[in-house]
C-alpha cells in the first residue's frame, strides 16, 4: 500500500507520551497528487499552509490504516510545502491506543513518490506545544496547551528539521476502507460577555484522571510535574456576566461565550490578535450549566491554554471536541477575536429524506442524523466528546442506522474487524472480549454483558449482508466467549455471579445484578441463539430455548418479570425488586410475547411511558433509562404494531432533547453526553412508521 515509504519516529523517542512531532517535504505541481498516511497517533495534513485532513481511522491493537487524501488542487505553485503534525500520545486510553509512536507516509506526484518518511521528509518537535499536560479525561489522553512566543513560518517556508528520525519496526498496514469528513464549517455567534477576576474556590473539582496516574494503569503526568494545569487554572478565575456585549473585542480579565447551532463536533479555529503577551483560555462545553460554561462537566477538562505574544495568530485545536458553547477568556491583556468556527468532523452528508409530515418528528430525525454523522467516521462511538470509544451494545443499535442511511456496513466492518486483531487482551479474562475497542483496559475492568451484545451483533450484521469471511474469522472467538460464560453456569444453567463491570442499562437494574440476574440471562439465551444461527448449531439453540424457558419459570411472579434472585444458604430466592427495562429485555429476548405475556404487555403499552413517573403510576417499578430501556421499549412496540404510541412516545421521549441541544443523549437528562450515537436509532423506526 505503501511505495517507498517505511515508519520512522524521533530516534530513541517512540515511547514517550504526549510527544508532538511536525514532519516536513515539498511537492511540485500536479495534475494527480496524493499523500499517503499511516499512524499510531493523530495526525493533522496541512498543505501550503492550508489545513487538509485529520486522522487516521482507528485499527486494533499492531494494525494501523492508511489514509490516501487528495491534494492536487492545493499544489498551485511550482513548490508547496506538506506538513503532517502527529502527535504519539503513548498513553492508555479509551480512544488510541498505547503504542509506540511512529509516521509512515509518502507524497505521490503524478504516479511518482516525491518524498516519503524515510527518505524526503524533515522533522521537528513541536516548538510551542507544551508537553506536560493534564489528560482530557479517564478516556482520553493528553489535553493540548501551547505557549506561542515567536512567529512560526515552518507551515510555508523551508525551514530545516533538527530532529534526528530512526526507522521503527514494520507495520501491518489495512486500508482505511471508510469515507472521509468534509470538514464543514459551523461558525460561533457571540451569547453574552462578563469579567473575570481571582478567586480561590470553596473546593477544587479533581478527577481520577488527574490524581491516579500511572504507568501501570493510567499513563499521565503526576500534578506536580506539569507545565500548565488548566482544569485548576481556571477554577481560580470568577466568571462575572454584565450587559458589554463585547464581542470578539475583549479586554484584559473578561471572557465572551458564544453559541453553535447545535452541538457540533471538530477542531476549534480562529484568529486572535493582541497588542501585547496575553494568556487565552479557550472553554467550552456541549450546554450551559446554570447560565454559565462548565469546563469541567462530565469530568472533562473542556480548556485550552494559549500563552501568546503580540501579533495576530491563526490558531485551531489539534484534537476534536464536542460543544454547544464556546468561551474565550482574555487575561493579562485586551484581544481581538475574529472567525471563531468549528471545523466539524463528522460522517460525510446522507441522502435521507424523513419519512413524516410531524415537524416535531421532522426535528427529532434531524437530530438523530447530526448524532448520527458525529459519532460513527472510522468506528461506532459512543459519544464524540468525553471517550470518542468503540462501545459495545451501542453498536449494536448504530450498525442499523448505518445501513439505512448509507446502504452499507462498511463502518460496522471496520468496527467488528478491529476486535479481531488482538489474539488475547491484556488484563481481560481468557476468552472475553473488551466492552469498548479499540482501547486499553489495563484497571481490568469489563462488562460481561457486552461480548455478548457483540456476538447478537455479529448476527444482526450477518443478516443486513455483512462479510461472510469476517463472520467466519470469529467463529473461534465466539466458541471461545461461550467457553468462558458457560463456566459461570449454576445447576439450573443460568449464569451466576458474573465477574467483571455487570451492566443492563443506566438505572436501578444496574444495582440488582447480584447473583442470577435475569435480564442477563434473556441477554444470554439470545447469544446462544445468534450463535447457533451464524455457526449453525442446533445444540446452541435448543439450550438457548432452556434458558429462556427457565428464565421465565423463575422470574416472573405472576404480573412482572423480577430482576434477581439472591442466593441465600444455598437457595435462590427471588429478590422482588422489579424495573421497568427488565419487562423490556423480555419481549426484547423472547422470554416473554403478547400470547405468554398479554396483561404484562397491556400493563407496558398503556400504562408506561415517557410521563408514568410524572403520573405517579406503578412507583415500586423502578424507572427505565434512555440507554436503553427507552429503546428497547420502543423496538418492542412497534414490532407489534402500535404505531401510534410509538409516534407519541418518540415525541416524549426525544422531543425536548431536538429542541435543546440539536442532537440526542444518552440519558433522559443532561448528566452525561448530549450526544451519543447509539441515540440515532430513532430514525429506524421512523423509517418504518412511513
Amino acid at each position: 500500500m505503501f511505495t517507498k515509504a517505511i515508519p520512522v519516529w524521533s530516534k530513541g523517542r517512540e515511547t514517550e507520551p504526549n510527544l508532538t512531532l511536525q514532519f516536513k517535504a515539498t511537492a511540485p505541481a500536479a495534475d494527480k497528487a496524493v499523500v499517503r498516511i499511516a499512524t499510531s497517533g493523530i495526525y493533522h495534513l496541512t498543505v501550503g499552509g492550508r489545513f487538509v485532513a485529520y486522522g487516521p481511522a482507528r485499527a486494533g491493537k499492531g494494525s494501523f490504516r492508511m489514509d490516501e487524501i487528495d491534494i492536487a488542487a492545493l499544489l498551485d505553485r511550482p513548490e508547496t510545502t506538506v506538513v503532517i503534525e502527529v502527535c504519539g500520545y503513548n498513553a492508555y486510553s479509551f480512544e488510541v491506543q498505547k503504542q509506540p509512536s511512529f509516521l509512515q507516509a509518502e507524497v505521490v506526484c503524478d504516479g511518482q513518490v516525491v518524498a516519503a518518511t524515510g527518505n524526503g521528509f524533515t522533522a521537528r518537535v513541536h516548538p510551542f506545544r507544551y508537553r506536560k499536560t493534564p489528560r482530557y479525561s479517564f478516556q482520553r489522553p493528553f489535553t493540548e496547551g501551547y505557549h506561542i512566543d515567536h512567529p512560526d513560518t515552518f507551515l510555508t517556508d523551508d525551514a530545516v528539521g533538527e530532529e534526528p528520525l530512526a526507522p521503527t519496526e514494520p507495520k501491518t498496514i489495512l486500508p482505511r476502507r471508510v469515507a472521509y469528513p468534509l470538514y464543514e464549517i459551523q461558525p460561533a455567534t457571540p451569547l453574552f460577555s462578563g469579567t473575570v477576576s481571582p478567586c480561590e474556590p470553596a473546593e477544587y473539582r479533581s478527577d481520577r484522571a488527574w490524581e491516579n496516574v500511572s504507568d501501570e494503569r493510567l499513563t499521565g503526568f503526576p500534578i506536580d510535574e506539569l507545565d500548565i494545569f488548566p482544569p485548576a487554572e481556571c477554577q481560580r478565575l470568577r466568571y462575572t456576566p454584565d450587559d458589554l456585549m463585547r464581542g470578539g473585542k475583549l479586554e484584559e480579565n473578561s471572557y465572551t461565550v458564544y453559541r453553535l447551532a447545535h452541538i457540533t463536533t471538530g477542531m476549534i479555529r480562529w484568529r486572535v490578535t493582541c497588542e501585547r503577551p496575553i494568556t487565552l483560555y479557550v472553554q467550552f462545553d456541549e450546554i450551559m450549566s446554570d447560565g454559565a460554561v462548565d469546563f469541567l462537566r462530565m469530568d472533562c477538562a473542556n480548556a485550552i491554554r494559549y500563552d501568546l505574544c503580540a501579533g495576530t495568530h491563526e490558531l485551531q485545536t489539534f484534537a476534536i471536541y464536542t460543544l454547544g458553547y464556546l468561551q474565550m477568556v482574555s487575561l493579562g491583556g485586551g484581544c481581538i477575536i475574529e472567525q471563531p468556527e468549528v471545523i466539524e468532523h463528522k460522517h460525510p452528508p446522507v441522502p435521507y429524506t424523513v419519512p413524516t409530515d410531524s415537524e416535531a418528528l421532522k426535528k427529532i430525525a434531524d437530530a438523530a442524523v447530526e448524532t448520527f454523522r458525529q459519532n460513527a467516521v472510522d468506528i461506532f462511538m459512543d459519544c464524540p466528546s468525553r471517550e470518542r470509544a468503540g462501545w459495545l451494545c451501542d453498536s449494536f443499535f448504530t450498525a442499523r442506522v448505518e445501513k439505512l442511511l448509507t446502504g452499507e456496513n462498511l463502518i460496522e466492518t471496520n468496527f467488528l474487524e478491529n476486535f479481531l486483531h488482538e489474539e488475547r487482551y491484556a488484563a481481560l479474562p481468557n476468552g472475553m472480549f473488551p466492552m469498548c475497542y479499540p482501547a486499553d483496559h489495563m484497571d481490568e475492568v469489563f462488562i460481561p454483558q457486552w461480548a455478548m451484545w457483540l456476538v447478537v451483533e455479529l448476527n444482526d450484521y450477518r443478516l443486513r449482508g455483512g462479510d461472510r469471511e469476517l463472520i467466519r474469522r470469529f467463529q473461534p472467538r465466539v466458541r471461545k466467549l461461550l467457553g468462558y460464560l458457560s463456566s459461570f453456569e449454576n445447576e439450573d444453567g443460568l449464569l451466576e455471579k458474573l465477574d467483571g463491570w455487570n451492566f443492563v442499562e443506566w438505572s436501578m437494574a444496574n444495582h440488582l445484578t447480584k447473583d442470577v440476574n435475569y435480564p442477563t440471562n434473556m441477554l444470554y439465551a439470545a447469544t446462544l441463539k445468534a450463535t447457533a444461527d451464524l455457526y449453525d448449531d442446533d445444540a446452541l439453540r435448543e439450550k438457548a430455548e432452556a434458558v429462556l424457558q427457565t428464565v421465565r419459570n423463575q422470574s416472573f411472579d405472576g404480573q412482572f418479570f423480577v430482576d434477581n434472585a439472591v442466593r441465600t444458604d444455598g437457595v435462590l430466592t427471588l429478590s422482588g425488586m422489579r424495573t421497568e427495562v427488565c419487562q423490556y429485555y423480555a419481549f426484547f429476548f423472547g422470554a416473554a410475547t403478547p400470547e405468554t405475556h398479554p396483561e404484562l404487555l397491556r400493563i407496558l403499552v398503556e400504562e408506561f411511558g415517557p410521563n408514568r413517573t410524572e403520573e405517579g403510576k406503578w412507583p415500586d417499578i423502578y424507572p427505565a433509562n434512555a440507554f436503553i430501556g427507552n429503546y428497547l421499549r420502543l423496538d418492542m412496540l412497534l414490532g407489534l404494531g402500535y404505531r401510534e404510541t410509538v409516534k407519541k412516545n418518540i415525541e416524549g421521549y426525544f422531543g425536548y432533547m431536538a429542541n435543546t441541544t440539536g442532537t440526542l443523549w444518552e440519558n433522559i437528562s443532561t448528566v452525561a453526553s448530549c450526544n451519543h450515537g447509539f441515540a440515532s436509532y430513532v430514525l429506524c423506526w421512523l423509517d418504518q412508521l412511513k
